[in-house]
């Protein structure tokens, strides 16, 4: 063998390889945190203020599995009173696994919900709520076996 069958044969497998590495990028499926990433950017502000709110309290929230059930607590001295928002269990592998839920927590503030409902695998859980005039915020990890 001569060596411009060996050229042919070197360039023949570059192409080959370029192509393959092509149509892998454009199966490539690129999941963004958020939709309105620029949107959100410009209220970071308020964000922040929620999050020194929460770090001013006691204590702390906490998210748990027990059992069958994922254990949502939030801070004692917040107990007895009403909380309002919004519940993201957020899957940074896969955005339609994300589930989002409004609060519903007991007269303890706890608030349970069903292990079914989630995929196993990590989940950033992110609290945004409101207790009276105070807004608060927080974020924990959370794995599901």
């Amino acid at each position: 063998m001569n060596w411009a069958y060996r050229i042919t044969f070197l360039a023949l497998g570059f192409v080959a390889f370029m192509t393959f590495m092509v149509v892998s990028a454009f199966r490539q499926n690129f999941d963004l945190v958020v939709e309105d990433y620029y949107g959100q950017e410009l209220q970071f502000q308020s964000q922040i203020d929620k999050q020194l709110n929460q770090n001013r309290l006691s204590d702390t929230l906490s998210c748990v599995v027990a059992g069958d059930k994922v254990v949502l607590r939030f801070p004692e001295s917040l107990a007895g009173q009403p909380i309002e928002g919004d519940i993201l269990f957020f899957r940074p592998s896969d955005a339609g696994k994300d589930l989002r839920l409004a609060i519903n927590s007991n007269l303890h503030g706890v608030q349970l919900f069903d292990r079914h409902l989630f995929a196993r695998g990590y989940y950033r859980v992110q609290v945004d709520y409101k207790v009276g005039s105070m807004q608060y915020y927080d974020e924990k990890t959370l794995m599901i076996d």
